[in-house]
């Protein structure tokens, strides 16, 4: 278990969610619309929704869309950015991502993006999209992962250090494993780098300084696969000032059953 919730950290900072332009209209989130091909006959579910930006894009182009996240900050945000940009078919609820609390079947679309990363049980994740998914329906992820097996423990104690939530970032090959165990089909991905400035990084976070300053050690000290791969930028000082993090976006079918 992290020292800090995920509810106590998007609580505790949802007004930046709110106006994070990275998670408004981050590059994934075309790319995610792009796979997801929303049609307006659509009943779309938005897993772990945040501040809903996601669950909003989607909305504009289906029937109706639902977001839940188990922080009432970050859905209070959601209901507001709601009600300003007159998106009246998006409700935000809370429920868990790893408990679904919907019935079988129930939606045609279920879109989750830049939350995998937080949560403890992923298998419970998947199967319940897996169950919530109609017939012939699609999920579409967008999370960040790790480049190689290689860099695993290095980048997870670089999230864990920033956001004590972070729980773990897998690679895609994970990802692969994670999805056949969960009975759903690979059908397309791409990923897509995100170059962030490490002091917006650290800011969105709510780090302390001393929190801070061992992130600033810890990227001083990547050995060069680590700097190669995050494509870590350093001052003349020789403290870092941005990184490169690549997000998975990738549909999923459920696989078929065989006769």
């Amino acid at each position: 278990m992290t020292s800090r919730s995920s509810k106590d950290q998007f609580n505790a900072n949802a007004d930046k969610y709110a106006t994070s332009d990275v998670h408004r209209a981050g590059p994934s989130l075309p790319v995610l619309l792009k796979l997801a091909r929303p049609v307006q006959s659509d009943q779309s579910l938005d897993v772990a929704t945040g501040t809903g930006h996601t669950a909003l894009a989607v909305a504009r182009l289906v029937e109706n869309t639902i977001g839940i996240d188990i922080a009432p900050g970050m859905l209070e945000q959601a209901r507001r950015l709601a009600a300003e940009q007159a998106i009246s078919n998006c409700a935000f609820i809370e429920g868990s991502a790893e408990k679904i609390p919907f019935g079988d079947g129930q939606f045609t679309l279920v879109t989750a993006r830049h939350a995998p990363h937080h949560f403890h049980h992923v298998a419970d994740f998947l199967w319940e999209v897996r169950r919530v998914l109609a017939p012939h329906g699609r999920f579409v992820m967008a999370d960040q992962i790790s480049a190689s097996a290689g860099i695993f423990d290095w980048v997870d104690k670089w999230e864990r250090t920033r956001d004590p939530s972070h729980f773990m970032q897998r690679t895609v090959e994970q990802w692969r494993e994670e999805a056949t165990k969960a009975g759903l089909r690979w059908i397309e991905d791409l990923i897509v780098p995100y170059r962030l400035e490490f002091d917006w990084w650290v800011k969105q976070a709510g780090c302390a300084e001393s929190v801070v300053s061992s992130l600033v050690e810890h990227a001083a000290e990547a050995p060069q696969p680590v700097r190669d791969l995050l494509c870590l930028e350093f001052g003349s000082t020789g403290r870092v000032l941005a990184f490169q993090e690549p997000m998975l976006v990738v549909r999923f079918e459920q696989e078929r059953k065989r006769i």
